[in-house]
């Protein structure tokens, strides 16, 4: 894949992350579709691969959603990280191993802007939080895993071993 339409594919992502799919909410939440195509590629082309590709997405989605800097993109690195690293310690990443990241990165990017809120001074109820927001938002993103990693399953086969010249 070339670097231009990577940047450009990510970019189309996270646009639709901050205009389309909160118009797709439910019970005030909404899938994060950047974070499941992060842990998917992490899955299927480890964690080098998926820390490029969750750094050009992270900085769409900070430059587009008016959130505090570098929170999306920290959350992102943070998901390609352990998703390599889940990848890297099972023999061939499956769908179900997709579906656990999914569940275990969605908890962490939650913690991430739950923390960003307090250290901006804003307060929340933790068990509020957690009910209302982080485990509605892991229900939605297993949802959009079971498309997405099959998807990039048949992107990563198409591709075969074509890397971006920083792999």
């Amino acid at each position: 894949m070339t670097p231009y339409l990577l940047v450009a594919a990510l970019g189309l992502a996270a646009l639709v992350q901050v205009s389309l799919l909160p118009a797709l909410r439910i019970a005030g939440v909404y899938p994060n579709l950047p974070l499941m195509i992060i842990v998917a590629w992490a899955l299927l082309r480890g964690v080098r691969s998926a820390m490029i590709w969750a750094l050009i997405a992270g900085l769409w989605l900070d430059l587009l959603s008016g959130r505090a800097f570098g929170g999306y993109t920290l959350g992102l690195v943070a998901a390609a990280y352990l998703s390599g690293l889940a990848a890297q310690a099972v023999y061939r990443p499956t769908i179900w191993l997709a579906l656990a990241m999914a569940a275990v990165v969605t908890v962490i990017q939650d913690g991430i802007q739950l923390a960003l809120l307090l250290v901006g001074g804003g307060t929340f109820s933790l068990p509020d939080a957690l009910l209302r927001l982080v485990l509605p938002e892991v229900g939605y993103n297993l949802i959009v895993m079971l498309a997405v990693y099959p998807l990039l399953a048949w992107v990563n086969h198409t591709t075969g071993q074509e890397r971006l010249p920083l792999e």
